[in-house]
């Protein structure tokens, strides 16, 4: 029974009892999820400690940006297609074919693009002649831009698989490319500590994801003739929702490569480095945000009358953020010794800001599911607008200043102001 002589009310039993069943049966329907992301963080810590410390911090810092302009140019084009898969297969049309196609030709437009990025002499970071000055053959670098084309299938699966619940085989998929490149990592770095070698690992990565992803769907879905008349029809009706998730998509990856990018250009690659391994360090709250995605799309589709998504900020995501916060704040020097080395002691500061901005995420990435499930995702994208036009003039001003600690305070300052904006729309036009 509740105490309330003094005034001041103590939660009863069954309601204790009551948070407690919750949050068992989201984490009963949330388990592969959880199962899979968690050994995909664990694997990426490893990961990142056994490079830095094969590589250093200046090799890493080329790494990251060597992978930053690629991963720029083939998420603005083809990242986050499995949203509009979703929407498409729930007016009830079969179109994996023709989405797999459209993978395939979007792949090919990034690649590309990408070549023609490092084919150009007057690119100030990289061109295809100033590789072999760094550890890297041309050739590995159009092999590796080549093998992402097989990656977009990705996409695909996972808009199925979210669509028909399948959410052992989502995790599978996810968990089981991310060991098999770790493994290779492990064995290309140990036979030769190169960049290139750290290429090919990924390469090999490209090729299972989006072989594996063929696999499942050809499981899952049947798959229908190709027609290309079809086709057409197929991409005339998702016109909307594509321009909508790509714009929404296009806006977001400035403030999320391009710091990679600007710190090059302001500092050296020992600074880019030692920011990229920060950014590296508050991944796994990512990695949460992933767990849960899926299952919330699901939950939203089906508009279920069981899920509350307040008692599942209050019960969930809160005491997870305050964990994670606390973590952070109180380890973070002792995980910077035991993932990098004491070169790497001045990610400390970054990596503490970054991790305040990721949580701020993590606590609303909600609200992008509820708008895109109830065609309001114009308005992610104009919060997206506000994250990067304010990630931009805050940056300008403090990297040059402050470099790593700079772009980390203007990352994690436009990250507030995009979901205040976000909230205070899902508040106006969804709550009510």
């Amino acid at each position: 029974m509740a105490c309330t002589g003094s005034g001041v009310q103590i939660p009863s039993a069954p309601q204790t009892n009551m948070n407690l069943k919750y949050i068992k049966e989201i984490f009963i329907q949330t388990k592969e999820l959880i199962g899979s992301q968690s050994v995909i963080a664990l694997i990426s810590l490893i990961q990142v400690s056994y490079v830095v410390k094969k590589l250093g911090v200046e090799n890493f810092g080329v790494i990251a940006l060597l992978i930053a302009i690629p991963n720029l140019v083939f998420r603005s084009i083809h990242a986050n297609h499995s949203d509009v898969i979703l929407l498409t297969l729930k007016n009830g049309k079969n179109i994996v074919s023709e989405s797999l196609f459209l993978n395939f030709i979007l792949g090919l437009f990034s690649f590309t693009l990408s070549m023609f990025v490092f084919l150009n002499p007057i690119n100030p970071l990289f061109s295809i002649n100033q590789l072999t000055s760094i550890d890297v053959l041309p050739v590995t670098i159009v092999l590796y831009l080549f093998s992402k084309i097989f990656q977009t299938f990705s996409e695909t699966s996972k808009g199925i698989l979210v669509f028909k619940n399948k959410m052992k085989s989502f995790s599978f998929l996810e968990s089981s490319s991310i060991v098999f490149r770790f493994v290779l990592i492990i064995i290309l770095l140990g036979i030769s500590p190169t960049i290139q070698s750290y290429l090919f690992a990924n390469i090999f990565y490209f090729l299972y994801s989006g072989f594996f992803s063929l696999f499942l769907i050809k499981k899952e879905y049947e798959l229908n003739k190709f027609s290309y008349d079809e086709f057409k029809q197929f991409v005339v009706s998702i016109k909307r929702s594509f321009n909508r998730v790509r714009i929404n998509q296009i806006i977001s990856l400035i403030p999320q490569h391009f710091d990679i990018i600007f710190l090059s250009v302001v500092s050296d690659f020992g600074t880019v480095g030692i920011y990229q391994f920060a950014k590296r360090l508050v991944e796994p709250i990512n990695y949460v945000i992933y767990s849960f995605t899926p299952w919330i799309q699901n939950k939203l589709k089906n508009n279920s009358k069981d899920f509350n998504i307040q008692s599942f900020v209050k019960m969930i995501l809160i005491p997870i953020s305050f964990l994670l916060f606390s973590l952070y704040v109180f380890l973070g020097e002792f995980i910077i010794l035991q993932i990098g080395s004491e070169s790497f002691l001045n990610s400390y500061n970054p990596m503490i800001i970054l991790c305040i901005g990721f949580i701020i995420y993590l606590l609303t990435f909600w609200i992008r599911q509820s708008l895109l499930l109830n065609n309001l995702i114009h308005f992610h994208s104009y919060g997206r607008l506000i994250y990067c036009s304010a990630f931009l003039v805050l940056s300008s001003f403090l990297a040059n200043s402050f470099k790593e600690i700079g772009i980390s305070a203007s990352l994690t300052i436009a990250i507030f102001l995009q979901k205040t904006f976000e909230y205070i729309i899902y508040r106006k036009k969804l709550k009510s």
